[in-house]
């Protein structure tokens, strides 16, 4: 008897390595504004894009809001005069541009669905995340595709997951389990809803003690240990 009936897997730096995406995406951006190569420019975008995405899962912007406003602040602190709309537009041309997959993670999650129906449940812009899914050819293997942008509600929201459990027809949340990197949105999300949760912990971090994981893995392929 399977230990559980749906796996939820969330996509950025769980299947597809986000990090290495945005960093090529981000200084060929850089490039193709002419603006002047400064090591610094990575951290501070990264630091603002941190913030950015925190007040998201608060609630406290929107995804429309997030699409320029990162690079607005972005674009202000290096004194940068470049329209930060047409600097988004590129930057999000550029996320699609190339894909990065995490360890051994399409033939993982290849497998994994011919054994267990799955979500995919992203945080994320659709135009970047539907250009990366259609390259990476990941769509094929999820029953369903659920991406906060397009319902208007991001994990850890408790509507996110209502969306995701209509989806699946109501199963028994034990007989669920989400999958993936982030403790504010993946696994504060689960715990909060009361499904199992798998926390991807890629950099031996330590969870709170009001937001412990059910399962810690620290590579992927640990997750069939998790399921079986």
């Amino acid at each position: 008897m399977k230990k559980y009936d749906w796996l939820l897997f969330d996509l950025d730096n769980t299947i597809l390595n986000f990090d290495k995406a945005m960093d090529y995406a981000f200084h060929k951006t850089i490039a193709d504004y002419h603006i002047l190569k400064d090591e610094n420019h990575f951290t501070i975008y990264h630091k603002i894009n941190k913030a950015c995405w925190a007040d998201l899962e608060k609630g406290i912007i929107t995804q429309d809001e997030l699409r320029t406003l990162r690079m607005k602040r972005f674009l202000i602190a290096i004194d940068s005069d470049v329209s930060p709309i047409k600097f988004s537009e590129t930057y999000h041309l550029n996320l699609s541009d190339k894909i990065f997959f995490m360890e051994n993670a399409k033939g993982l999650i290849e497998k994994w669905s011919k054994e267990y129906p799955m979500v995919l449940v992203t945080n994320g812009l659709k135009e970047i995340q539907r250009a990366r899914l259609l390259k990476s050819d990941l769509g094929k293997y999820f029953q369903h595709i659920v991406i906060s942008d397009e319902i208007g509600v991001a994990k850890p929201h408790a509507r996110f997951f209502d969306y995701v459990f209509e989806k699946i027809n109501f199963p028994q949340k034990e007989k669920t389990i989400i999958i993936g990197d982030s403790l504010s949105s993946d696994i504060r999300g689960g715990n909060d809803y009361g499904i199992h949760t798998c926390w991807l912990n890629l950099n031996g971090k330590v969870a709170p003690e009001d937001n412990q994981p059910t399962y810690v893995i620290k590579k992927l392929s640990e997750l069939q240990n998790v399921v079986e």
